[in-house]
């Protein structure tokens, strides 16, 4: 297996993309792209956080949860 240098992006979701860009600005991070939402997809934007990392950010109206986070609370898996 060949050694990890890093990982290019992680995607994370929102109720509110426009207040976590502008976090993100803030930390001194760029907004690199932002697609509109369509019918089928949500909106999302990718911020540059620096080297080749990325964040995607993906609106949604409530965060998802997932089975780590479950786990995490006592919700197992």
């Amino acid at each position: 297996m060949q050694e990890l240098l890093g990982i290019n992006h992680l995607t994370l979701t929102t109720p509110n993309l426009d207040q976590l860009v502008s976090y993100y600005e803030m930390l001194g991070a760029s907004l690199a792209f932002e697609r509109p939402a369509t019918p089928d997809d949500p909106r999302i934007a990718v911020i540059d956080v620096g080297g080749a990392d990325h964040l995607m950010l993906v609106e949604a109206p409530t965060p998802t949860s997932t089975s780590m986070s479950n786990s995490m609370t006592g919700g197992g898996l």
